[in-house]
């Protein structure tokens, strides 16, 4: 079975790396692909194109971006820089364009809701009560996900960010929070129902969602001990 999700994880890290200084440097121009690549994915879906290309470009080229899988990905990857050790070499450096892989991976996914939601968005406005339970679920966590998605988004542009008060750009970016939790949501949504065909999908989901959970909740306690007053007091004692 081929787990997307796993191979473009390891893509994403190849790109975050090999790509760090050009990212820092050109990220228009990083953005600039990422919307054609969206608009490939239409042409691509709507004139026919997908019949008459050869199955593994549509397999492993295409099927990673239309599925979501690479920008989930890139949302993984955004989630563990937040949730590892910052002083460490590597993590610091994928730190430096943590904000430019956000914005790539928000531009792919409104490619991704393109491309399937002129079909279950249509549907969910339309003719609601034909849609499957799954699939009216699934759009209606995806329209509350780009919801959050956007600000979100906006907000990560460095020139947005400045003109912003501090407090409150981190206030507007703990969203974040509830959206990678709706990710999965959405995920367990749409596979949960093909258990037999997506269990090992379901597993990886899991795992990697679980374990950036365990990570970020034990930072987090971490920071507040730090933090904490009785702490301070010790050390001016």
């Amino acid at each position: 079975m081929y787990l997307y999700i796993l191979v473009s994880i390891i893509l994403t890290l190849l790109f975050a790396f090999g790509c760090n200084a050009a990212l820092r440097k050109h990220a228009g121009s990083f953005y600039i692909l990422a919307v054609l690549i969206i608009l490939f994915e239409v042409i691509y879906y709507q004139t026919g194109l997908r019949d008459a290309a050869p199955e593994w470009l549509t397999q492993y080229i295409v099927n990673p971006f239309k599925r979501g899988a690479l920008p989930t990905a890139m949302f993984i990857v955004v989630m563990y820089i937040g949730a590892l050790d910052a002083k460490k070499t590597s993590v610091s450096k994928l730190m430096g364009i943590r904000g430019e892989l956000s914005i790539i991976a928000c531009i792919l996914t409104l490619g991704h809701n393109i491309v399937y939601g002129q079909k279950h968005f249509v549907n969910l406005f339309t003719n609601p009560g034909e849609m499957k339970p799954q699939a009216f679920i699934a759009a209606i966590i995806s329209l509350v996900m780009i919801a959050i998605m956007l600000p979100l988004m906006i907000t990560s542009f460095t020139s947005v960010r400045k003109k912003m008060r501090a407090a409150s750009w981190k206030n507007l970016q703990r969203l974040a929070y509830p959206f990678f939790a709706l990710i999965y949501i959405h995920v367990m949504v749409l596979f949960v129902p093909k258990f037999s065909e997506k269990y090992l999908d379901i597993i990886a989901y899991t795992l990697i969602f679980g374990i950036y959970a365990v990570l970020r909740i034990t930072k987090a306690v971490k920071t507040a001990k730090n933090n904490s007053p009785q702490l301070d007091y010790a050390e001016n004692a």
